[in-house]
């Protein structure tokens, strides 16, 4: 008895494919663990995406593909996009289905998922179940306006001829509406194709029909919108058998397929499709039909890569093998990066809060924080994240968040106005006088010194008014004496700005407050949560606050107002005498830098004597309404300019800081919060509807992509990669010679 042939040894090619099967491969298995736990969602995967012009041979190349027949009414096949997932397998096994699109309710995505149908293999019942998905989307052949749908119809098909491939078939494009497919269906289309191509993981494969005219299928243009170095197009040919001899036609796409026409760094590939007579031709019989064709004629002097079904099965794996290999660091890192977008925005959302005790708690983490923040921001320590996340940098002098900063900015403001414009009539040498001619780079963004002009009078004018003033005014005092209710009166008209000058200045100072608080809430909590309390709870103390401080402004310039002039301590008389000494000194001067009798030359360095000095005394005698005049403006301008100081000192201390700051840190407080009610709780910090699907939503997410980094976590390590492919990929993924 003779024994049986020996079988022939695997040649190189098969060997390398083998080695492919074995450990590569893998990672294509990996990529589709990511579509089933839902990360295919949530970050773009690497994928063969099927699109072309509507009767381009779709369906025929990807029944060519997975050896199984699908309805022949292919129409039904292309009104959403199918997912083909094909893996070899000892029994065969076809499973459906369907993932709902974005737009689709929770409960419309549960009834949806709850289509499914496996454990069959014949591929007959194939046509009837994608009715029947087709039917559960919505779709109605006979409805125009509801042809196309988002959902992804998901076909999973194992047999022990299958290549280890996955595509996605898109509807194909259309120009022309007719009664199954409206005018809107064009633009759904298009934009379907277009959403699949921005992916920058997805390998276009362009099918185009030979039998059209290249020029007129808009689908290797749409394509180059999303992939213009034609890096991850590969161009599919078929129907090259329908030329009916055009030598021309078929000079051009066999230029085509061998990459001399429109390059792709890709390639292109040619097929042979069924004819409609051949529709009931088996799968072999069909590939032997191909392959007589591609070993006759002028196709024949094509190299075998890239023509015929077979090279086609090995060329896609192979692409796609690659393309999973180049595109598995970049994967990684996009599902750590959404993973860390997830859970900084779990974190914003704060923990859940149905309950009255979460929701006290809740607020009771924010007046904590609160108070902290509001605390190193009243004493300068800028240390808290806050500040660091709230950064405008180091020129931004308006950060409010360094409150401090900005109020000790806007009381250098303050007193900076004050002691220019402070005064009603500025007097040629006075305080205020001497303040506006000092240089000062900050007097231009001074705030309370817009719209101010200067107009300095001449003491000797300022003095001749006060002298009318007098004599209009005279009481029972003794000639040549001061008018004590004068001296009042003119200090009134002097300090009279001061209330306007402190009120701009205290509704800045509580503006930056009210920025700061509105700042520190949005930080610590959500959109919804930041609005409510502000609203309800902070605006309306904030609120107490400014009418405090305006309260306070009334308290301290109800004496300047109305009272009279009551000077303690030393400094009063000081200043007095001070003004007397300066004014006759100025007087003696004045009178010995003059020529006359006494001395016919002007000389600053001329010395006198006593003598000499008793013949200037005539020049400092004055009549007594000049003399009343002259102490009157000295004992007003000396209360005035202790008065300033200790105006402003009030309204920095009594009005901001223990009307304003002090407070701050307890407008929201813990044990404000304790003392709430229920309702009162509930109103302040219960969620929104949409949060807790939110909230739920983001914990799914977070969970398919932490999954998802398990699933590549022998690759998601310093050092470990995907093994490198064989050679034989190389060269079956390089884009033909030209």
């Amino acid at each position: 008895m003779s024994s049986p042939p020996a079988s022939p040894s695997p040649s190189p090619e098969d060997k390398a494919m083998q080695q492919l099967q074995s450990e590569h491969f893998k990672l294509l298995d990996k990529i589709d663990e990511l579509r089933t736990i839902g990360v295919g969602g949530l970050v773009a995967l690497p994928q063969l995406i099927v699109c072309g012009d509507q009767s381009s041979g779709k369906s025929s190349v990807l029944e060519a593909i997975s050896r199984v027949r699908f309805p022949i009414k292919s129409s039904v096949c292309t009104r959403f996009p199918t997912e083909v997932v094909l893996r070899r397998n000892p029994s065969p096994k076809i499973k459906v289905s369907i993932e709902p699109g974005e737009s689709r309710t929770e409960e419309q995505k549960q009834d949806l998922r709850n289509f499914t149908h496996d454990a069959f293999s014949n591929s007959k019942d194939l046509g009837d179940l994608i009715t029947e998905a087709t039917e559960r989307m919505g779709l109605k052949e006979t409805d125009a306006a509801r042809a196309f749908s988002h959902d992804v119809l998901k076909i999973e098909i194992s047999g022990p001829d299958k290549p280890e491939l996955t595509l996605v078939d898109l509807p194909g494009l259309y120009a022309n509406p007719s009664e199954k497919q409206g005018a809107e269906g064009i633009k759904i289309v298009l934009d379907l194709t277009r959403k699949y191509m921005r992916n920058p993981r997805s390998i276009i494969l362009a099918v185009i029909n030979a039998k059209n005219n290249i020029h007129l299928q808009k689908v290797l243009k749409i394509a180059e919108e999303h992939d213009p170095q034609r890096e991850r197009t590969l161009g599919i040919i078929t129907q090259p058998d329908r030329l009916d001899g055009d030598v021309v036609e078929e000079d051009y796409y066999l230029q085509a397929v061998r990459n001399e026409r429109t390059i792709l760094r890709l390639g292109w590939h040619a097929l042979r499709n069924r004819r409609y007579e051949e529709q009931g031709a088996d799968d072999d019989k069909r590939d032997e039909t191909e392959r007589v064709f591609f070993e006759k004629g002028r196709w024949a002097s094509v190299s075998r890569e890239y023509v015929g079904i077979d090279s086609l099965r090995r060329r896609l794996s192979c692409v796609l093998l690659q393309h999973v290999q180049c595109n598995l660091p970049d994967l990684i890192t996009d599902i750590k990066v959404k993973i860390a977008d997830r859970q900084q925005r779990l974190a914003r959302l704060g923990e859940e809060r149905s309950t009255v005790q979460q929701q006290r708690g809740f607020l009771l983490n924010i007046s904590r924080r609160f108070e902290q923040i509001t605390e190193k921001a009243l004493n300068g320590m800028y240390t808290d994240e806050f500040f660091v996340s709230n950064d405008d940098g180091p020129e931004d002098v308006q950060n409010f968040c360094r409150l401090r900063a900005i109020i000790r900015d806007l009381n250098e403001d303050f007193v900076e106005a004050m002691e220019i414009r402070g005064c009603c009539e500025m007097i040629n040498g006075s305080t205020a006088h001497y303040a506006l001619t000092s240089t000062n780079d900050r007097r231009s963004s001074n705030p309370y010194m817009n719209g101010f002009t200067a107009n300095p009078i001449a003491p000797q004018k300022y003095e001749k008014k006060v002298i009318n003033r007098a004599r209009i005014e005279r009481g029972i005092e003794l000639p040549g004496s001061p008018n004590q209710v004068l001296v009042g009166k003119l200090f009134r008209e002097q300090s009279k700005p001061w209330e306007e000058i402190a009120s701009q200045h205290l509704l800045k100072s509580w503006n930056a407050v009210n920025l700061f608080v509105r700042r520190v809430i949005r930080y610590l909590a959500d959109e919804h949560t930041y609005f409510v309390l502000v609203s309800t709870a902070l605006a309306p103390a904030l609120k107490k606050l400014e009418n405090s401080i305006m309260d306070k402004l009334d308290e301290l310039t109800k004496h300047s107002k109305r009272g009279h002039p009551l000077p303690i301590g030393k400094a009063f008389l000081y200043k007095i005498q001070e003004s007397r000494t300066d004014r006759q000194v100025l007087t003696i001067k004045k009178e010995l830098s003059e020529p006359n009798a006494l001395f016919p030359s002007v000389d600053d360095n001329k010395t006198v004597n006593i003598g000499q000095l008793d013949a200037v005394r005539p020049f400092l005698k004055k009549d007594g309404d000049r003399f009343a005049a002259a102490d009157i403006i000295d004992q007003m301008q000396a209360y005035y300019d202790t008065a300033i100081v200790t105006f402003m000192e009030n309204i920095a201390v009594l009005a901001i800081e223990n009307c304003l700051l002090e407070p701050l840190k307890d407008i929201f407080s813990s044990h404000a919060i304790n003392g709430m009610n229920e309702e009162r709780i509930r109103e302040l910090a219960a969620e929104q509807p949409h949060i807790q699907n939110d909230r739920d939503n983001l914990r799914v997410e977070l969970q398919q992509l932490k999954a998802g980094l398990n699933v590549f976590s022998v690759y998601n390590s310093e050092g470990s990669s995907p093994p490198p492919p064989p050679i034989f990929v190389e060269r079956v993924v390089r884009a033909p010679d030209a």
